[in-house]
C-alpha cells in the first residue's frame, strides 16, 4: 500500500471516522518492519497500542511476603487502637449525663416561656366605640385594596396597547 493512502487513513483515524478494516489496514501495515523514516513515530504509537502484550513478571514468594507484611500491620493496629474499657464506659455514661442536662434546660426554658406568654387584654370598654374604630379600619383596608385594583387594571391596559404594537411591527416586517 502506498505512503500516502495510509496518510490517508491515519488522519481518519485520528478524526475518529475510520472503519474497523481500515484499522486493520493500519495495525497490518504497522506490525511490519518497512516503514517510511517519517511514519517511525505512528508506528511506535500503533505497536504499542495495539501489539502484543506480555504479562509482567511476578516476584517469586510474593504472595509470602503481603501476607507477612499484612499480618505486621494487623498486630501493631491491635497495638495501636487498644480500647480500654474504662474510657468507654466513661464516654457512655458522660454522653446520658450530657443529654439529661439537655433534656432538663429544654424543659426548665418551656416552662419559664409558659409564664412569661400574656394573656391579650380588651382596648376597648365601650362595644360601639370598637364597632366604630372596627368600621374605619375596614373602610381603608377597602379604599386601599381598590386603589390596587385599579392600578393592576390600568397596567393590563397599557401592556394590552403594547401588545397590539408589537403586533403592528411584526406583520408590517
Amino acid at each position: 500500500m502506498k505512503v500516502e493512502e495510509i496518510e490517508k487513513l491515519l488522519t481518519a483515524f485520528y478524526e475518529g471516522s475510520t472503519t474497523e478494516n481500515q484499522e486493520e489496514i493500519l495495525k497490518a501495515y504497522f506490525g511490519t518492519e518497512h516503514i517510511p523514516e517519517r511514519l517511525q513515530e505512528e508506528q511506535a504509537f500503533f505497536r504499542s497500542f495495539y501489539g502484543e502484550r506480555t504479562p509482567p513478571e511476578v516476584p517469586s514468594q510474593l504472595e509470602e511476603r503481603l501476607i507477612r507484611i499484612i499480618d505486621a500491620k494487623e498486630e501493631e493496629e491491635a497495638r495501636f487502637f487498644h480500647h480500654n474499657k474504662a474510657k468507654r464506659n466513661w464516654r457512655w455514661i458522660s454522653s446520658i449525663a450530657a443529654s439529661m442536662a439537655l433534656l432538663l434546660g429544654v424543659g426548665y426554658g418551656v416552662y419559664n416561656y409558659q409564664d412569661r406568654i400574656e394573656e391579650p387584654k380588651d382596648t376597648f370598654s365601650n362595644p360601639q366605640e370598637a364597632y366604630k374604630v372596627l368600621q374605619a379600619t375596614l373602610i381603608e383596608v377597602s379604599m386601599d385594596l381598590n386603589s390596587g385594583i385599579n392600578q393592576v387594571s390600568e397596567t393590563r391596559n397599557d401592556i394590552n396597547k403594547v401588545n397590539k404594537e408589537i403586533k403592528k411591527q411584526i406583520q408590517q416586517q
